[in-house]
């Protein structure tokens, strides 16, 4: 069983929003813009965004920086609508969260439940992109996940590759694959808000040709098309995980990669898999055709991976994976 409270997005504040924002001073520009907007519409918040940034390395502030750049461009004259977004996703994880520390479950465990209950609600899915979006500079272990896509598994993506990512939502890892330069560039996702989302971040972006296609990843054939292949916070969504791990492989070139990027003990309104620990969760990767070659775990913010581990809190785990047979 979970304890309780919660994750402690909505720290109390301890100090007023002047000083604390003091400490939030080594910022660049662009994470101070986007502080200064989430710290208007939600003042409570500020002692979380200052423990985020606080005693994190140069290189990691300067990822951070680039990454609030493009979130602003993406956002354009819309970082209010960002920020109040990103409070409502909050408090609907805070949700989520309070009710897997009571029944140790996630909500659904139907993926036909979360088509009609959020894939289907457009303004759902428009506010909660909206929140995902910054969440991906503001949430530690989504940011953490970031750095090693783009650092680490986007260094195999050359001028004649093909990528392929499922479930692009906010278009920030399409997006980073097009910056790189030239190549075919493909996104698939099942919810027609979710891809009028990623075509808007893109455009805003700027970016290259990227085809956009409404398909269903467990109805794709396994024919061996992509030398990349993207699954970023995807498979828990799924209420046949194992049959879609086996469809990506299948996507996935001879020689090629496919990165996984999978939460355990990670309660959202869509997530219907549930895997406990890291171990458990690369086991099950492993059991369905993959083999890792290279893997991390990154702890949500204010936590060490120890204490997420020992309090049954969020994990990212991402998992860098060829077929076994490849």
């Amino acid at each position: 069983m979970r304890p309780h409270p919660p994750s402690g997005w909505s720290v109390e504040m301890t100090e007023p929003v002047a000083e604390a924002a003091a400490r939030t001073a080594t910022t660049g520009p662009a994470v101070s813009a986007l502080l200064d907007r989430v710290a208007e519409v939600w003042p409570e918040h500020v002692d979380y965004l200052t423990m985020r940034f606080a005693g994190q390395d140069e290189s990691h502030l300067e990822f951070c920086e680039a990454l609030a750049a493009r979130i602003i461009r993406i956002a354009g004259d819309g970082l209010d609508r960002l920020a109040t977004n990103y409070r409502w996703t909050c408090e609907r994880m805070l949700e989520e969260e309070f009710r897997f520390g009571l029944t140790g479950r996630y909500r659904h465990d139907c993926f036909a439940q979360v088509v009609e209950l959020v894939y289907g609600d457009a303004d759902f899915m428009a506010r909660y992109l909206d929140g995902l979006l910054l969440s991906q500079l503001l949430w530690a272990n989504h940011t953490r996940s970031l750095e090693i896509y783009e650092g680490d598994f986007l260094a195999h993506l050359g001028p004649h590759s093909r990528l392929l990512e499922v479930g692009p939502g906010h278009g920030l890892l399409l997006a980073a694959a097009a910056i790189r330069g030239p190549a075919r560039l493909v996104g698939w996702d099942v919810s027609a808000a979710s891809l009028a989302a990623t075509d808007r971040a893109l455009a805003a972006m700027n970016v290259g040709s990227v085809t956009l296609e409404r398909r269903d990843l467990l109805l794709a054939p396994a024919d061996h098309s992509f030398d990349l292949v993207v699954a970023s916070e995807l498979v828990e969504h799924l209420d046949q995980p194992g049959e879609a791990l086996r469809r990506l492989a299948g996507l996935t070139a001879p020689g090629g990669r496919l990165y996984l990027n999978i939460p355990v003990n990670s309660p959202a309104p869509d997530h219907i898999s549930l895997w406990r620990s890291p171990e458990e969760l690369f086991a099950f990767v492993e059991r369905n055709g993959l083999t890792i070659v290279d893997k991390a775990v990154s702890p949500m913010t204010g936590h060490t991976e120890q204490q997420a581990r020992e309090r049954g809190l969020t994990l990212s785990c991402v998992a860098i994976c060829q077929c076994a047979d490849g």
